[in-house]
Parts: structure tokens; C-alpha cells; sequence
């Protein structure tokens, strides 16, 4: 019975020390020195920091669960070229550097939905539609369908995509802005049914192929491809615009955007 005891005190007071680590962290103070006169103590942005011209200093809090370590340490090390945030690599030796880092990462910042739906439809929405399915001639890409995680979302959003028409979107909009953005983007995907797509198999392809596993697609070149050979932007071309459609008749060739995402969920989930 004692030791029992003895261990759940010792997991009480290891917990209570994680509670209390962030402002015990080495990086706190060299934050305080280095970092808090523009973006504050609290990350968020002091006074001096806000009414910087022409860009005021960044709320960290929304970098912390969005942002890559390697991001954030080149930022620090090299600074913005064009902002107030001056390279630190003079002031903070490589571990000093780590030791921020690991005090930035306890920031948090409660996600606002509302204004990154109100921040999506005045920046994003011209080439991405309201709705996120891009059917505005622009080219862009249909966010409902995309497979980006958070962290590469919001990378796109703040440096934009090279030889395309999204460009970096940093200067209109704050750390804040594109953290809500990023997630409110998330809120939009479609989420595929796999048992759905079953149903829309056996009703639609099945006739011609009797398993996922049994589909092979001949390409210009005579190689025979299988489903796993396949992105999903290629398979959803095959499905409603190859080939086959003539042939499958107008079933294919009228099945939704969506209908076809569940049926490749289900193809996939087929052929593992």
C-alpha cells in the first residue's frame, strides 16, 4: 500500500512540474531579452511591436502548433528581410536558438473559425469560390479535396506555391489570419465515404469489373497500371473522363465530384 502511494505522489509532483515548465524553460528569459520588446511576453505583440511600420511584429501564439521547428529557427537565425525582425543569430549562440524555440512551442492560441471564414471570402475566395471548390476558371486548386495537413496549408498560405498563381498571402494577412484561415479550410473537406463508394462500385463499374482488385488501366504507353499505381487527381480523371466512359455509359459519366471521391475511397480501401 505505501508504495502504491508513494507512486501516485511521485506522478502528482511529475505532472505539476510539466505544468510549471514553460515559465522554467532557459528560453524564457532569453525570449524576455531577445524577443519580448515587439512581440511582448506573452507572444502576442507589445505596444512598440503592433505600431511597427510597414509590417507590426507577429503573434507567435499562432505560429506555435502550425509552424515547423525548421521555420521557426531560420526565421530567428536570418530574420525577414523587409520587417523589423532582425537576424538573431548574433545574439543567441545555436543553442540558445533551440532554447527560444522550446518556449515559443508553449504558446496557444484558441482557433477562431469566424475569422478565417470572413478572412477566406475577402483574400481567397476570387480563385478558390466560397466554398472552396475553385469553379472560378482561375486554375486553383479544389480545397475540398485536398490532401495538405495543417501544417503544410498553412505554409502554403503564408509563402505561396512556386509557378502557380498562389502567391504568398504573408502580408494580408497576420499569423492570426492564417492559422484561422488554414483550419477554416480544413472545416470545408469532403469526408469520402468508402461504404458509399461501394455502393456507387456495384451499382456503376461492377457490370465490367467484378473487384477493385481486377481493374488494370492500359496507358498511351501500353503499361498496364493498377489502382495503387494511381494518384487520387489521376484516378478521378480515369473514372469520369477516361476512356471507359463511352462504354460504361452515363452513370460515370454524370457521377458527381463527390460521388467519385467515396468511390475512391472505396477502391482504395479495396486494394491495400
Amino acid at each position: 500500500m505505501l508504495r502504491k502511494t508513494a507512486l501516485v505522489v511521485g506522478c502528482v509532483a511529475l505532472l505539476s512540474g510539466n505544468a510549471i515548465a514553460s515559465s522554467d524553460l532557459p528560453g524564457k528569459a532569453l525570449f524576455d531579452t531577445n524577443c519580448a520588446s515587439c512581440h511582448g511576453n506573452d507572444g502576442k505583440g507589445s505596444e512598440l511591436g503592433l505600431s511597427l511600420k510597414p509590417f507590426p511584429a507577429r503573434d507567435l501564439t499562432a505560429l506555435a502548433a502550425t509552424v515547423d521547428r525548421d521555420e521557426l529557427r531560420r526565421i530567428i537565425a536570418y530574420g525577414i528581410k523587409g520587417t523589423a525582425m532582425v537576424p538573431k543569430k548574433y545574439a543567441l549562440d545555436a543553442a540558445g536558438i533551440e532554447d527560444v524555440i522550446d518556449y515559443i512551442l508553449t504558446f496557444e492560441r484558441k482557433v477562431n473559425l469566424a475569422n478565417g471564414k470572413a478572412r477566406f471570402e475577402q483574400v481567397c475566395s476570387t480563385c478558390h469560390g466560397m466554398d472552396g471548390r475553385a469553379k472560378t476558371g482561375m486554375g486553383a486548386k479544389n480545397l475540398v479535396y485536398s490532401q495538405l495537413d495543417l501544417k503544410e496549408t498553412v505554409h502554403t498560405i503564408r509563402y505561396g506555391r512556386m509557378n502557380t498563381k498562389m502567391v504568398s498571402k504573408r502580408h494580408q494577412l497576420n499569423n492570426a489570419d492564417i492559422e484561422d484561415v488554414a483550419n477554416y479550410v480544413h472545416s470545408l473537406r469532403f469526408q469520402a465515404d468508402a461504404t458509399q463508394g461501394g455502393k456507387i462500385f456495384a451499382d456503376t463499374c461492377k457490370s465490367c469489373h467484378a473487384t477493385p482488385a481486377a481493374i488494370k488501366v492500359t496507358g498511351n504507353r501500353a503499361r498496364q497500371l493498377s489502382i495503387a499505381d494511381m494518384s487520387d487527381y489521376v484516378l478521378d480523371l480515369r473514372i469520369r473522363h477516361g476512356r471507359h466512359v463511352d462504354r460504361a455509359g452515363k452513370k460515370v459519366a454524370h457521377l458527381s465530384e463527390d460521388d467519385t471521391q467515396s468511390l475512391i475511397a472505396f477502391l482504395r480501401k479495396e486494394t491495400k
